[in-house]
């Protein structure tokens, strides 16, 4: 086994995101052959694929962070932040007629 980072680490998702961006150049560049454009083609498959793992990981480990907060907390923290806000007496009407505004 390497010592390199595992495929969901930050390091990862990183590096495979410069390689996909450097695979794109190489191919823009109109440079290489048919076959190796398939090959960099499927490598860029294969490195779409890793960063998309990667951020579905982290959208689960957000969702179970979310999902970690006490329930009532916030609720709790919103009727207590309510009970202090003095509340603003309604405007009367003083639009003048004449202004189309």
């Amino acid at each position: 086994m390497t010592d390199s980072p595992s495929a969901d680490s930050p390091a990862e998702f990183e590096a495979s995101l410069e390689a996909l961006e450097a695979l794109v150049a190489r191919m823009e560049s109109g440079e290489l052959g048919l076959e190796q454009s398939l090959g960099e083609f499927q490598r860029g498959m294969e490195l779409v694929n890793r960063c998309q793992l990667a951020l579905d990981d982290a959208q689960r480990r957000i969702e179970a962070l979310a999902q970690e907060t006490p329930s009532g907390t916030a609720a709790q923290n919103d009727h207590h932040a309510s009970a202090h806000v003095p509340r603003t007496p309604e405007p009367h009407d003083t639009t003048d007629p004449d202004v189309p505004f």
